[in-house]
């Protein structure tokens, strides 16, 4: 901030608090701007002007809940006890809200600066300030917070028209904000800007009331936004769920990381559309959709997408047919996945390939159930699948068909993968996927018992517990 012959030139700076940094852009949205270093002095006057403008706007409203409705029901979340919402709304007159309102939103004396910097970014602070101004701020009738004498936190007049203006990037229901957050900033404002849009519509005809949102809504919203973005993305990417109210004060951060976010969005081409849509529809349970789940998981717990992956097509053995239909396009996605996401190396997925045809063979070399039923349930988390290599390792080296020349059935590199490596489950997880893959292609088929194939059914209906259907 500057000042030259009286006049005072505001410059908004991005600072390290992410709501800070989507207010900034939220704050240049509303003067249709793309980035916060666009506003000139006139811009981000107008930007604050507009958005007292919308406050005023619900100074003759009885109730929260009446068309036009959106920032004074928003303002218990938001801004609660403040001069929009204050105990007393009730008794007062129309002129006394607006009076309220603007007397809050308009910056201060510059006589009455206090002699300290803002919290955020450094520069002089135009006041002290508390949880009307600040989301999930402490109040500034208590001290326990502060330092002695100090009457909130201090803030510049930029930022804390940021603060005022990160509701505008926010998508509120169910008595939260939910915020998309990146340090990728041209993904940050494409980002603001088009939840700015959507949430514009609300703000003539109130908070939407009885709505039930859908599993991980918030989850599935990221995940779309991400997928609809145009560029590579080069930083994560944070959802952050927060209440202001009086009734709860509450913040969750979840963080997707840049190597998941960046393949959700390079996969929306025509070469990866099939494996997409085939992945989603391995991720769902009866209760929450495929791509709900699969959003949630890219937050918390990205390489559960490979092992429910496998998971949905093991529990397909033995439904309708011994070996379901696989698509190849799965096959193709889950390897890229591995790569981008997993950061499994090429040479070491093509070592899982060779071992997963070599097992294939053993298996597929005759007509008996046994041996497949035996492979899957030594891949279920219960299961012995160190001890069945062993075993299968003695065999193949006293057949007597064996050439000569054959490797051995598990080599050194292979078994530091499933049984050393930090990421063993995942390796072995995509052998049973490959194995189960390489005999459908081989066209297997055994032959056995009625209750021998039930045996299989079983095993495949173990290798996926309750706790990995819910994750």
């Amino acid at each position: 901030m500057t000042t030259t012959e009286g006049s005072t030139s505001w410059a908004v700076e991005l600072t390290a608090s992410p709501l800070q940094r989507v207010g900034a852009f939220a704050l240049a949205g509303l003067v249709n701007l793309k980035h916060p270093e666009e506003l000139t002095s006139d811009s981000f006057e107008y930007a604050v002007e507009t958005m007292t403008a919308h406050l005023l706007d619900t100074a003759g409203l009885a109730k929260a809940d009446e068309p036009g409705g959106y920032w004074l029901s928003a303002s218990y979340l938001l801004w609660p006890n403040s001069p929009l919402n204050p105990t007393n709304r009730g008794k007062q007159t129309v002129a006394q809200r607006r009076a309220a309102i603007t007397a809050w939103r308009t910056r201060p004396d510059a006589a009455s600066a206090p002699d300290a910097p803002c919290v955020y970014c450094g520069r002089p602070a135009c006041g002290w300030y508390g949880k009307v101004d600040i989301p999930l701020g402490a109040s500034v009738a208590y001290r326990n917070t502060t330092a002695h004498g100090h009457q909130g936190t201090p803030l510049c007049y930029p930022c804390l028209a940021c603060l005022w203006a990160f509701p505008y990037g926010a998508k509120l229901s169910g008595g939260r904000a939910a915020v998309i957050h990146s340090w990728d900033d041209d993904f940050l404002g494409v980002v603001t800007r088009r939840v700015l849009r959507q949430t514009s519509r609300l703000w003539s005809l109130g908070m939407p009331k009885g709505v039930k949102p859908g599993p991980y809504e918030r989850e599935l919203a990221v995940l779309r936004e991400i997928r609809d973005y145009g560029l590579p993305l080069r930083a994560p990417v944070e959802l952050m769920v927060l209440s202001n109210s009086n009734k709860e004060q509450f913040l969750d951060v979840q963080e997707m990381g840049q190597p998941v976010a960046e393949w959700l969005r390079s996969t929306v081409n025509s070469r990866h559309a099939a494996g997409y849509r085939a992945l989603v529809g391995t991720q769902g349970t009866q209760r929450v959709p495929g791509e709900a789940f699969l959003a949630k998981r890219a937050f918390s717990d990205p390489a559960a997408v490979l092992d429910f992956a496998v998971r949905h097509v093991v529990r397909g053995v033995g439904e309708k047919a011994l070996l379901p239909p696989v698509a190849p396009e799965l096959g193709r996605i889950l390897h890229s996945y591995c790569r981008e996401v997993l950061s499994m190396e090429d040479k070491d997925v093509q070592r899982v390939a060779v071992l997963a045809e070599r097992v294939a063979g053993v298996l597929g070399a005759t007509n008996s159930p046994g041996p497949f039923r035996e492979f899957i349930r030594a891949n279920g988390r219960g299961g012995n699948l160190n001890g069945w290599f062993r075993a299968r390792s003695v065999d193949w080296l006293l057949d007597p068909k064996r050439p000569e020349d054959a490797p051995a059935f598990l080599a050194t590199a292979e078994y530091r993968l499933l049984f050393e490596d930090e990421r063993s489950w995942h390796w072995r997880q995509l052998l049973l996927y490959r194995v189960i893959e390489e005999l459908i292609g081989a066209g297997w088929r055994p032959q056995g018992s009625a209750t021998e194939l039930e045996e299989i059914k079983e095993a495949a209906g173990q290798v996926a517990n309750k706790e990995d259907v819910e994750r």
